[in-house]
This record gives structure tokens, sequence and C-alpha cells, in this order.
């Protein structure tokens, strides 16, 4: 919307398969090569559409449910891409959209509503529900775990907004190295980091049970740690207090 159409130059994009104006502003089109039926395919399609929609966030885009109509008043050019050739998108550090860096974010989808959201709260005051619930179906109709997903983002956002009073905070700047490397760490990183954690107290847990006066009682005929009894006091499953019993009688057997 309202672009010169030629927007796509600025960040780095490859040339479209097809270009044209329109009364709004104008349409890109891109001929991919690839098969997207598979999950894991679609959710990468989904994060490429999503880092376009942040890319152009000030262009008000939306993808369009049809295919572009090829005529003589646009610019054909019959070339097929890959969806690896669109990485610019991801590395994006422009003027125009500084909290939407892609490379900052790992859930693409949910930041592309967040700022539709931010936007239409700029240029109304406030979002209607209907408005960003139609943004999420235009543009995420077959996400990999169906509609329902990006549905239920599109509704946590609206909440948040909502509870907020349709305010729009300013969001916090990174400048040490530290803060910038907590921001970069992946979800999947975040989440072994803390299950690491976790594993780490839930063995410090256990451990200083053994030394207490109530593990007497946990104690089997033979001399074993009954893991069981050990779970029910510490309200554990057994199979977590076994699994840690194996690992610290092997160290002292070490």
């Amino acid at each position: 919307m309202h672009g010169n159409g030629t927007e796509w130059l600025d960040f780095d994009l490859p040339t479209p398969s097809y270009h044209a104006h329109s009364n709004k502003g104008y349409l890109l089109a891109y001929a991919l090569d690839g098969f997207f039926g598979t999950k894991k395919n679609q959710e990468y399609l989904n994060d490429v559409i999503a880092r376009f929609l942040i890319t152009f966030k000030d262009y008000k885009p939306e993808r369009l449910p049809y295919k572009p109509n090829i005529t003589s008043l646009g610019t054909y050019l019959p070339k097929i891409y890959k969806l690896q050739e669109f990485q610019a998108l991801k590395s994006i550090s422009k003027k125009k959209c500084p909290q939407a860096r892609a490379d900052k974010f790992d859930d693409f989808v949910f930041w592309a509503i967040k700022l539709h959201c931010e936007s239409l709260i700029e240029e109304y005051g406030i979002a209607s529900y209907s408005q960003l619930r139609e943004f999420t179906i235009t543009n995420f109709p077959n996400h990999k775990k169906g509609i329902s997903t990006p549905l239920c983002k599109c509704k946590s956002v609206w909440n948040w907004y909502d509870e907020r009073d349709w305010k729009i905070p300013k969001r916090k700047k990174y400048n040490t190295d530290e803060e910038l490397k907590e921001l970069l760490m992946t979800r999947q990183e975040r989440a072994r980091a803390n299950a690491q954690k976790k594993e780490a107290e839930t063995k410090i847990k256990i451990l200083n049970f053994l030394n207490s006066f109530e593990s007497l009682d946990c104690k089997k005929k033979n001399g074993s740690w009954n893991a069981s009894k050990i779970a029910s006091f510490l309200n554990m499953k057994p199979h977590t207090v076994s699994k840690h019993l194996k690992a610290l009688i092997g160290e002292n057997n070490d």
C-alpha cells in the first residue's frame, strides 16, 4: 500500500517474478520451487511470509489469497525461486522497521500479527478483533498446526493490548553484549538451558534428601534405595528419581 514500487530493492530481495502497480500501491509475486505439503516445509513458508509482512510493515502488506492475473500492465519475469533466496528478510535492519528485525525473534508469525495490531492501534487508536482475525486468516491460512494455532496467537495479542487500554509500550533497547546474547537465544536454546537447570535442581533435591534422616525409611532390605518411596516424599515421578539415583550411584562408583 502507498509504496512507489521499488521498496523490494531497498530490502535486497530478488527481482519479482511478477510486478504490477495498482490504484492502492503495487503487487509483488514470486514463483516458488518446492513442495509445501509437509509440516516442516509449511512452517518454513509461513516464516518467509511473516518476514515479508514484518519487513514491509509500514506499507500495510497483505498476502493475496489468489494467484496474480498476469497482464501486460505488469512486468513479468519467468524465473522460479527457492525459499533460501529470501534470507535477506531475516537480517534486515532498516530504520523503517527498527523493532522488527527478524533475526531477533524466533516466532515470526506471532510478530507479524503483533506488529500489524500495533499498526491498527496507531491508525485507529484501537484494533478490533475482527480486523486482526481477518489479517491472520488471510496471511496464514495453511499453518502447519492448522488455522487454530495462528488464531490463538491472534487472540493472545489482542487480549494483551486490550488489557493495557491499547497503549503501545516502548520496547527496551539492548545495548550490552550480554543483553543482545540473551535476546538472540532461540526458543530451543532457552528451553534446553531451562531443562538443564531443572535437571540440576532435581538432582540436588534428591541428593539432599538421601543425606537426610527421612531417607532411612526409603531403604530396601538389600540396602538399595526405594525410588517409589523417595518419589512419594519429594512429590516426583518414580522414573525421575530412578534415573537420578542411577546417575548418582554411578558417580559414587567412579
